[in-house]
């Protein structure tokens, strides 16, 4: 797919999955021009290094489904031939992509309640050693909701709670995770004329336990769009120790671990 945009570019996700070319292994020629470039014989610190530093961009990869169930990404002013590396060898791969999927920032931009599905699309498409390897990514903020028939109770959306669970079974170690709060998601959060601690405290509560199974995780950064946290709100993220800046905001280097 191409873009109208010449500094905005998409490509097909690179995965490694039963019956792929990867897996089944590489042509001779390109298993030869690998070794003609003397990668391979490098020490193992010296060719992480290199891969760092083709294969770490500045800006995040955005990922989306465009109908389908097929993965893609927006990547803004990629490099030339940046994949290259993946198509060199089989070991190569293996090397190269674990530094793709743990070195880079992945957000996955659908706003509505099928982001779980591009979400599961996206780790059973790299496959698990990849999804292992994956230490960063953006997701939207969990969605607390009411029990049916039970006022004052309150439960994780069920794609929500299925999104943690991708995370938990797969993202073993994920290091940060970023949530957008927006209007679409999360307005009950951002309406300070009806802030109701008893519901933060609960919703909150809900959210952490998640978060607390994610055993790799360090930091939670929540990004907000188009509104202001209520009051309870901010003093409850803040006691977990959560990062809250706005949407645009670089999070401070220093901020937080979430508490236990």
């Amino acid at each position: 797919m191409a873009s109208e945009d010449p500094g905005i570019q998409t490509w097909n996700f690179p995965s490694v999955v039963p019956g792929s070319r990867s897996e089944r292994g590489f042509s001779k020629r390109e298993t030869l021009a690998s070794t003609t470039i003397g990668l391979s014989s490098l020490p193992r610190e010296v060719r992480k290094r290199i891969y760092r530093q083709v294969l770490t961009l500045a800006q995040p990869l955005l990922l989306f489904q465009d109908g389908g169930s097929r993965v893609e990404a927006f990547v803004p002013g990629k490099p030339r031939q940046w994949l290259a590396l993946l198509h060199a060898n089989q070991q190569i791969n293996k090397d190269a992509s674990a530094v793709l999927y743990s070195s880079n920032r992945f957000i996955l931009v659908d706003t509505t309640r099928k982001q779980v599905d591009l979400l599961q699309s996206f780790l059973d498409g790299i496959g698990p050693a990849n999804a292992g390897s994956l230490s960063h990514l953006c997701i939207n903020f969990p969605v607390i909701e009411g029990v049916e028939d039970q006022p004052g109770k309150f439960k994780l959306r069920d794609d929500s709670l299925w999104s943690f669970k991708l995370l938990q079974a797969k993202c073993t170690n994920l290091t940060i995770l970023e949530t957008f709060i927006h209007n679409q998601n999360s307005s009950d959060l951002t309406k300070t004329d009806q802030d109701d601690p008893g519901f933060v405290r609960e919703a909150l509560s809900q959210i952490g336990a998640q978060l607390n199974a994610i055993r790799s995780l360090s930091k939670l950064i929540v990004r907000v769009y188009g509104g202001t946290l209520s009051p309870s709100v901010m003093a409850s993220m803040q006691v977990l120790n959560w990062v809250v800046v706005r949407g645009d905001a670089k999070p401070p280097e220093s901020a937080g671990s979430i508490k236990t």
